[in-house]
């Protein structure tokens, strides 16, 4: 049975509901013991004795009971689906494996790190606010209910009681949540969300073990939204197990969390091994007694471990997918708009923007760092798009699958949606070689001057094969009369310049799952995280006032104008909304639920489920 959520239209998502009270019971399951563990818990020394489970209310079923009826202004929240696995299920294998392109950064440290490379430690923690797998919707996890304070600002969170830290590191409280925002928000930390939470959070102040309040200055629409699974920052992590080692490294085991596994070893560049936890836990039972995510970087390698069953559910290229399908492998999609591919531009940074000035918010009226870029003249941003041929794109690389983007992180299903867009769309976007090559002309390039812009090969967030589509869009320009520059940097390399603004005349593909505040906050305004991509003072002012109001209406109507500004400028190169999808062997797998729509898409695995 999957879940029926509670509907909702899409702008009340962003919307900070001035009454969030929504009460749930702590659902519980039966423990599957079904498989035999294999590994050995070892308990940490000298750490608090791990309290019971809570016990499960008689009246619950599935995951979690159903929550009262939310408000038309409220956040939507919904059930997740019953998927607590059958203890007399017998698993064909004990362990089930992940094949997994690596992460660009490996760590166990995700208050300091994440969210992009979080996929590798999501198993293991929760949130404040769960995901369901299936709707996308808001789902209660380790926040049994939360409320908007009187200043119309603040959050206050009322806490699952029961909850026990993994290998015996204590119950989660209060302390624990208000240590993993100090920690997200450490000096040293280069978080994504570190600055958000710096300056949208005064403090977490402790009300009782199982009260928290989220103390903010002001208003924020996307508050709420950083302290979601969505978001993947506030994974939940003991504060006693932190004080006992301080900040992991590779060297030793991450600090304990909640999830419904926990982790057993990390072998540096080749896996994550983790394990149930010896307990019933409060949400689940997952049909595997272990998993592991295993790093293998070559897309046939993963396919050949596919079908040889070394690896049983596993990411692959689109020509891949058909392979496997083939070979009778199938696929799993994701159940929730978000995952998209893109062209970004890096041009556009005002000042001040070098590594030790990126979380200061510049000026309005600031200079920027590179004023002469050829990329600000808009009929070269125009002459990049027309120059493609998405659909020969789309066939080649995404079978067709995938649909077209008339603009970035706007979507039909969400806030601030114009359909005239799609009208539109192909006389200024639309493929047009001769349309690019005139307007190369009316900005002065030509064969005897060419335009020239370098063309960053590195693999997309979320959907393999990124590099190969970054060359296919730089043929087409070639195409025209564009120099292109292919360029790859280790990642190392990539982040640190990127971090200092150097980028000055860049093209770099991209495909995140963000939600349309994060990935406009991202991608294209100047705020934290700035990543150099065109800080125009028009888009930030729309983007200031959307984050300043909790009017559901207003939001998609200031939404629509800061889409209309994007659209006409040629701010970005829009391609495609992908359907993610996980290959997997039948044999050993059934089916995996997961939403698709969060950054690093592989989430929620625990709903991997057995084949019988």
């Amino acid at each position: 049975m999957r879940a029926v959520s509670v509907s909702l239209r899409p702008v009340a998502l962003v919307a900070l509901a001035m009454a969030l009270a929504f009460a749930l019971a702590c659902g519980g399951s039966d423990g599957d013991t079904s498989t035999t563990a294999t590994t050995t818990t070892t308990t940490a020394p000298q750490a608090p004795q791990q309290p019971a489970a809570a016990a499960a209310p008689e009246a619950a079923t599935g995951i979690f009971s159903a929550p009262a009826q939310p408000s038309a202004a409220a956040m939507p929240i919904g059930e997740a689906p019953t998927t607590i696995a059958d203890p007399a299920m017998q698993a064909k294998i004990t362990r089930v494996v992940f094949g997994m392109e690596p992460e660009s950064q490996e760590h166990n440290t995700p208050g300091r790190l994440g969210p992009p490379t979080n996929t590798q430690n999501n198993p293991m923690y929760e949130y404040l606010i769960g995901m369901d797998p299936e709707s996308g919707a808001w789902v209660p996890e380790l926040a049994t209910s939360w409320s908007v304070e009187p200043d119309g600002a603040s959050i206050r969170f009322q806490l699952r009681k029961g909850v026990p830290f993994h290998k015996g590191w204590g119950e989660m409280t209060g302390k624990d949540v208000r240590h993993t925002w100090q920690d997200i928000t450490h000096p040293e930390a280069s978080h994504g969300n570190s600055g958000n939470l710096r300056r949208d959070v005064e403090d977490v102040l402790i009300v009782n073990d199982y009260e928290v309040i989220f103390k903010s200055p002001s208003p924020n629409a996307g508050l709420l939204w950083i302290l979601t699974r969505q978001e993947q920052s506030i994974l939940v992590q003991s504060k006693d197990h932190y004080d006992e080692v301080g900040v992991p490294d590779l060297t030793k085991p991450a600090i304990a969390g909640t999830g419904v596994y926990q982790e057993v070893e990390r072998n540096q560049g080749s896996y994550v091994l983790y394990e149930r936890t010896p307990y019933t836990h409060w949400k689940m039972t997952p049909d595997f007694q272990e998993l592991m995510i295993k790093w293998v970087p070559e897309a046939s390698t993963r396919l050949a471990g596919l079908l040889t069953a070394e690896i049983h559910v596993t990411e692959l290229p689109d020509d891949l997918k058909v392979q496997a399908v083939d070979s009778g492998m199938a696929l799993a999609a994701g159940n929730a708009a978000g995952l998209r591919a893109f062209m970004g531009l890096r041009f556009g940074a005002r000042c001040p923007c070098d590594i030790d000035t990126r979380t200061t918010i510049p000026a309005l009226d600031a200079s920027y760092k590179f004023p002469d870029a050829p990329l600000w003249d808009i009929r070269v941003r125009q002459a990049l798009n027309v120059a493609i041929d998405r659909n020969a794109i789309n066939e080649a690389f995404f079978g067709g699958k995938g649909d077209l983007m008339v603009r970035n992180h706007h979507h039909p299903t969400r806030p601030g949606w114009d359909p005239s867009w799609e009208t539109r769309f192909e006389g200024l976007y639309g493929y047009n070689p001769e349309k690019a090559r005139s307007l190369l002309a009316e900005a002065d390039y030509g064969p005897d001057n060419p335009y020239e812009i370098n063309v960053q090969l590195t693999q997309a967030l979320g959907w393999p094969g990124g590099p190969d589509v970054a060359e296919a869009v730089a043929g087409f320009w070639r195409d025209v009369g564009i120099k292109t520059n292919l360029q790859t940097e280790d990642p190392a390399t990539q982040r640190a310049r990127g971090r200092n603004f150097e980028y000055s005349n860049r093209a770099w593909i991209s495909g995140t799952s963000s939600h349309i505040l994060m990935g406009t906050r991202v991608y294209d305004i100047a705020a934290n995280p700035r990543i150099g991509s065109p800080e125009i003072p028009e888009r930030d002012e729309i983007y200031y006032e959307i984050a300043r109001t909790l009017d559901a209406d207003k939001q998609s109507e200031l939404f629509k104008q800061l889409g209309e500004v994007s659209f006409l400028g040629f701010y970005d190169i829009p391609l495609f909304w992908l359907p993610p999808e996980a290959a997997f062997n039948p044999e050993f797998v059934s089916d995996y639920v997961y939403p698709g729509s969060v950054t690093g898409t592989w989430t929620h695995m625990e709903f991997i489920r057995a084949a019988q």
